[in-house]
């Protein structure tokens, strides 16, 4: 294969992260570059992100938290709400990628979603190229106006994913893909 390809393949999400270790700026500053150069229609840079760390952790599980008391259904049971505080202590360092399109006539809404979602791929392989773990969070609760206040979201943006970052602690369990076959169409005349 090749350096690009061999490191797609073998990228992985892991969720056992030291806790401990917390990643350096200059790492996550190199994660956040390599997200930057992300292909994006009209170089509109659809994206900001939120470095979140320390007791910002904490902040973001007291969002959460709320977000799980405050939402529609069934009131959830105390041990759901403490699961949802303590979610992002599993990461030293977690960063936000905010979908933040841009205004004009030439802009498609889907298109600059799609470039962040380019750029959250980025992401994830950038912090393995630097020997890190990394994950992916979303969900309901990620979505919710606790999240989005704690953030500045405002009403044109979207949470992309939470991008949890740390060195691994523990084994990474093999990846394994379904062949392509089956799901290419070939259109040659």
């Amino acid at each position: 294969m090749n350096p690009v390809i061999d490191a797609i393949r073998s990228r992985r999400t892991v969720k056992k992260m030291d806790t401990e270790r917390s990643p350096t700026k200059d790492q996550i500053d190199a994660i956040i570059e390599a997200a930057m150069w992300a292909p994006n229609h009209h170089m509109t840079e659809p994206w900001r992100f939120v470095v979140v760390s320390g007791q910002g952790r904490r902040r973001l599980g007291e969002a959460l938290a709320a977000a799980s008391l405050s939402g529609p259904g069934e009131r959830p049971v105390p041990e759901r709400v403490e699961i949802e505080r303590s979610k992002p202590l599993a990461a030293p360092v977690i960063v936000a990628l905010i979908s933040s399109p841009q205004v004009g006539e030439k802009i498609v809404p889907q298109e600059e979603l799609i470039a962040a979602g380019a750029a959250l791929q980025n992401m994830l392989l950038a912090a393995h190229s630097l020997g890190l773990g990394s994950f992916v969070r979303t969900g309901l609760l990620a979505y919710s106006d606790e999240v989005r206040h704690l953030f500045g979201i405002n009403e044109r943006e979207v949470l992309v994913g939470m991008v949890y970052l740390g060195y691994v602690a523990g084994p990474v369990t093999p990846g394994r893909r379904s062949p392509a076959e089956g799901k290419v169409t070939w259109m040659e005349s």
